[in-house]
C-alpha cells in the first residue's frame, strides 16, 4: 500500500493535524542561510493567507518538516469575510500590482450594485483557505519561483509531492514536535536545538519577532491526552488571533518544560554488539549525556520515549500517527480504501523503544525493517 496522504474523516467538522514532509529533488543540499529565511518568511505569510496554524517546523539543507493544524471549511467563508479583511489578506500576500487590481475590481462590482460578483471573486481566495493542499502547493511553488529567479535556474525543484501524515492531538502531537525540532541535533549541525535559527524552537527562542512560533509550541503542548490522563493546563490564549497572554504563558514554564523534553529525548544512543564485538556503538546521534543531566538537574524530567532520538519513517510514512483508539476509529471511517482482508485499522510502532504502554503510539501502516531510516 503506498498511499502517502491520509486526510482527516472530520475534516469538515473539526480541525486536524498534519506532518508534513517535502524533499529537494534528488535530496541536493540547496538551501544556505539566505534560502532558509526566504523559505520561513514564506511558510509564514501562507500560515496567515490560509488561515491554517504551524505547530512546529525545522527547514534543513535538503528538505523542511511543518506540524499544521488545520481548520474546518468554513461554508460561506467569502460572504462572512468584510471586504476590508479581504483585501488585507490579498495585500499580504501578493504584489502591489495584484492587490491593486483586485481592490479596483472589488470596488467596481461595490459601486454597480454586483454583489454576486463581488462575492465570486471573494470566493475565488477564500475557497483555498483552511485546505492542506492549497497551504503546501502555494509555499512550495512560490518558493520555487523565487529559488529558481535567484539562482537563475529552470526546472522542478520539488521530489514530488509532499508527503504528510494525520497526528492526533496530544501527546502524539508533543511527540512530532520535539522530533521535528530534534532534526538539526540528528544532523549534528548544532549542538543546542535553540542555536539552529530555521527550527520552531530556535524561533521561540530569539528575541524579537517569535509570537507565531510560540503560540504554535504552546498550541502543541496543551491539549488533554485522554490516553495519558494528563492534561497541560493554562496553555490556552485569552485571545488567539492576537496573542494575548503569550508571553506571560510561554515564560511561566511552557519554555522551560519544552526544553527538558527535547533534551531527555535527544540524548544520543549507544548500543553493544555482541555479534561483531562492538562495544558502545552510536547508534542514534543527539545529546551528550553531561548536557542532558544538566539540563535537566535544572528543571526535571519530562520523558516523551526514545522514540525522539530516531529518524522515524512511521513520523513520514504511517498515514496516521496516534492512540491505538484514534487510528481504529479513522480505520473505520475510511475502510472502503483498505482491502477487505484487513480487519483492523491500528499497527503499533515497533522498533523504537517505548518504555511503557502508556507512551506507546500507532499508525495505519505497519513498516518493515528500514522503519527507523
Amino acid at each position: 500500500m503506498r498511499q502517502k496522504r491520509f486526510i482527516s474523516p472530520y475534516a469538515e467538522k473539526s480541525s486536524a493535524l498534519y506532518h508534513c514532509i517535502s524533499r529537494v529533488v534528488d535530496q541536493d543540499f540547496k538551501f544556505g542561510p539566505k534560502e532558509k529565511d526566504v523559505f520561513v518568511r514564506m511558510m509564514r505569510d501562507y500560515e496567515a493567507f490560509c488561515d491554517v496554524q504551524v505547530l512546529s517546523y525545522c527547514v534543513m539543507s535538503n528538505h523542511f518538516h511543518v506540524l499544521v493544524e488545520v481548520p474546518p471549511k468554513k461554508k460561506g467563508a467569502s460572504v462572512a469575510m468584510t471586504d476590508e479583511a479581504f483585501l488585507a489578506k490579498i495585500k499580504a500576500m501578493y504584489s502591489p500590482l495584484h492587490y491593486t487590481d483586485v481592490q479596483q475590481m472589488l470596488e467596481r462590482f461595490r459601486a454597480s450594485g454586483s454583489d454576486l460578483a463581488a462575492l465570486e471573486l471573494k470566493a475565488k481566495y477564500t475557497r483555498r483557505m483552511h485546505d492542506l493542499s492549497e497551504f503546501m502547493k502555494g509555499l512550495k511553488q512560490r518558493f520555487t519561483q523565487w529559488f529558481n529567479g535567484y539562482h537563475e535556474r529552470r526546472g522542478t525543484l520539488w521530489e514530488g509531492r509532499f508527503k504528510s501524515v494525520l497526528v492526533q492531538d496530544g501527546y502524539a502531537a508533543r511527540v512530532i514536535s520535539a522530533y521535528i525540532d530534534l532534526n538539526p541535533i540528528r544532523a549534528e549541525m548544532v549542538k543546542k536545538p535553540e542555536d539552529y535559527k530555521w527550527c520552531s524552537y530556535g524561533e521561540a527562542m530569539r528575541p524579537g519577532q517569535n509570537q507565531r512560533a510560540r503560540a504554535g509550541l504552546c498550541r502543541a503542548l496543551e491539549k488533554t491526552d485522554a490516553g495519558s490522563g494528563k492534561k497541560m493546563r493554562g496553555l490556552t490564549l485569552k485571545n488567539p488571533d492576537s496573542h494575548e497572554g503569550l508571553n506571560e504563558i510561554w515564560n511561566g514554564g511552557v519554555a522551560e518544560r519544552y526544553r527538558m523534553m527535547l533534551f531527555s529525548d535527544g540524548e544520543e544512543v549507544f548500543i553493544d554488539t555482541p555479534e561483531t564485538g562492538e562495544v558502545n556503538q552510536r547508534v542514534r546521534k543527539g545529546f551528550k549525556r553531561k548536557l542532558v543531566k544538566k539540563v535537566l538537574a535544572s528543571g526535571g524530567k519530562l520523558s516523551f520515549g526514545e522514540v525522539l532520538r530516531c529518524r522515524v519513517r512511521y513520523f513520514s510514512d504511517g498515514m496516521t500517527v496516534g492512540r491505538k483508539s484514534f487510528v481504529d476509529d479513522l480505520f473505520k471511517s475510511a475502510r472502503e480504501r483498505f482491502s477487505a482482508g484487513r480487519k483492523s485499522g491500528a499497527r503499533p510502532m515497533r522498533g523504537v523503544g517505548w518504555k511503557n504502554k502508556k507512551s506507546h503510539l500507532y499508525t495505519m501502516r505497519q513498516l518493515g525493517p528500514n522503519r527507523l531510516g
